[in-house]
């Protein structure tokens, strides 16, 4: 075999093994559905395909957390929305006890009976888990986090949870803060304010005391410093009613902490999902074949190749002999 001959058919060797890749490329294209087969076939693609994929991976695992934090927050904010009624229905008593009095003993208990079971009833609230998690313990969670008298016994380090970059959210609570504990005590505010009113009413009772210290007890206040929104923590000394309006007014204000880290979970949730959707779309663009395009693309590399051969088989037959016929 001549030079030439070699050449062309190494020529012919070679394309016919492109148009050979080309054939099984597109058909495999229009099985699978798939365009990005290999990372070969576009590296660029393939590198933003696979950037997009780890963002939707990210997206999922963020959206696992917001699911449970969401969870303990409904949670959180139902406990405190329970006690903040409570402490509204507590309120309306205590103010009808300062301004009409008690008429006789029995009237006495009766109150006292009602004052202890709030009482119990908050604290009750205050000690509810998720499983075997109490959400208001902080990182203290196997032990209830308020003591039958109202004491904290959990922790003021929070847990929390990344639920989107940079973003981090409860899934438990410091009680100290979000119930509202006396320092100076360590105990919940409003169970303080309950247990003073008892004391009043069992010394008036029992004939050591008068119900009229109701109107002149004082209780010294010192709340927990949250350091993120507390400026001032100086000590007050405040009568019973102001002292109680305390501890509730800072219940209400972490129950719509919570309600507005919902909010921003909410929030979050809708973007991402957006963002997902978003993402697939892309990752379909760059990766899913589309069939009338592959179709015309194997076609026409069907076509290349049977010219390919016809004219490898006509030029192998020429010899000088054809030109003087």
């Amino acid at each position: 075999m001549r030079i030439t001959d070699l050449l062309r058919y190494d020529n012919y060797i070679k394309n016919d093994q492109i148009r050979q890749n080309e054939i099984e490329k597109y058909t495999r294209q229009i099985a699978s559905g798939k365009k990005l087969l290999s990372p070969s076939d576009d590296t660029v693609a393939t590198v933003a395909s696979l950037r997009l994929k780890t963002i939707n991976q990210d997206i999922e695992r963020f959206g696992r957390n917001m699911d449970f934090v969401q969870n303990v927050l409904d949670s959180a904010e139902t406990q405190l929305d329970s006690i903040v009624k409570a402490g509204q229905e507590i309120r309306v008593e205590i103010i009808r006890l300062l301004n009409t009095g008690v008429l006789d003993k029995e009237d006495a208990k009766v109150l006292r009976d009602y004052f202890v079971n709030m009482k119990d009833y908050i604290i009750k609230q205050a000690n509810f888990k998720i499983g075997d998690t109490a959400i208001f313990g902080g990182i203290k969670t196997q032990t209830d986090p308020f003591a039958a008298d109202g004491t904290y016994q959990g922790e003021t380090k929070e847990t929390k949870v990344p639920v989107a970059p940079g973003v981090e959210l409860n899934t438990t609570f410091n009680g100290a803060v979000y119930i509202g504990v006396n320092s100076l005590s360590n105990k919940m505010i409003i169970t303080e304010a309950i247990d003073k009113i008892v004391d009043i009413i069992d010394r008036a009772i029992a004939g050591t005391g008068s119900l009229g210290e109701l109107n002149t007890a004082t209780i010294n206040i010192k709340k927990y410093k949250d350091k993120d929104k507390d400026k001032d923590d100086k000590i007050l000394n405040v009568k019973i009613l102001e002292a109680f309006d305390i501890g509730l007014n800072n219940v209400m204000q972490y129950r719509s902490v919570i309600g507005t880290q919902i909010k921003t979970i909410q929030d979050l949730k809708s973007i991402n999902e957006k963002n997902q959707v978003f993402n697939n779309e892309l990752i379909s663009k760059l990766e899913d074949a589309e069939a009338a395009e592959a179709i015309t693309n194997l076609q026409k590399a069907q076509l290349a190749y049977q010219a390919l051969i016809s004219v490898f088989n006509q030029n192998r037959q020429l010899t000088l002999l054809n030109f003087f016929k």
